[in-house]
C-alpha cells in the first residue's frame, strides 16, 4: 500500500497488476523462508521479451516513484 500511497500524493500515474507466474528474488526469498516485505514496480511495458515496448512517460512516472520512495519515510 505505500508505493499506492506515494503515487496518489505524489500525483504519479499508476496501475496495479499481479503476476502470479512471475519469480523475482523476492519470490526466491520468501520461497526459502525470509520474512521480508517486499515489492516490484517498473514502467509499463507491451509485450516482454524479444521486442519490449513502453511509453517514455511509464519510465518517468516509475523513476518519479522510486525518487518518492527514497524520499520516504521507513515503514
Amino acid at each position: 500500500h505505500h508505493l499506492v500511497s506515494l503515487c496518489q500524493k505524489h500525483n504519479i500515474p499508476y496501475k496495479v497488476d499481479l503476476y502470479p507466474f512471475y519469480a523475482s528474488d523476492a519470490s526466491a526469498a520468501l520461497k526459502a523462508g525470509a520474512d521480508v516485505k517486499h515489492g516490484l514496480f517498473g514502467a509499463g511495458i507491451e509485450s516482454s521479451h524479444a521486442m519490449e515496448r513502453t511509453h517514455l512517460d511509464s519510465i518517468k512516472a516509475a523513476q518519479a516513484l522510486l525518487e518518492a520512495y527514497c524520499f520516504s519515510k521507513l515503514l
